[in-house]
């Protein structure tokens, strides 16, 4: 157990003097002038893109049809609101597109 961290105070001893090393290589360079114009470019990482949302396969609601109505069933109360959200933005925007071509010919 002494030995565990002992080797840890090493390690950690030798990253914090190869990052004063390192600081101090970079400090030099501002110092002298070097613009690193002589060496290659350091390559970046191009950024990442973002996450793709993975869609369920299965459907957020199931439709039963009784007595000629049609009812929906939801697992969760989120998928619900996930529905309808989706469902009233795109009523309102039709709405609106009516309301304009209505007015666009009166």
């Amino acid at each position: 157990m002494e030995n565990e961290v002992k080797q840890r105070n090493l390690q950690r001893n030798r990253r914090r003097e190869r990052a004063q090393r390192m600081q101090a290589q970079r400090e030099s360079k501002v110092k002298d002038g070097d613009s690193g114009e002589d060496e290659s470019p350091a390559r970046e990482k191009p950024p990442r893109p973002p996450a793709r949302r993975k869609k369920s396969r299965e459907p957020l609601a199931e439709e039963d049809i009784i007595d000629g109505f049609a009812i929906m069933a939801f697992r969760t109360y989120e998928d619900l609101e996930v529905n309808y959200s989706i469902t009233l933005a795109q009523i309102t925007t039709k709405i609106s597109k009516q309301l304009l071509y209505k007015s666009t010919f009166r």
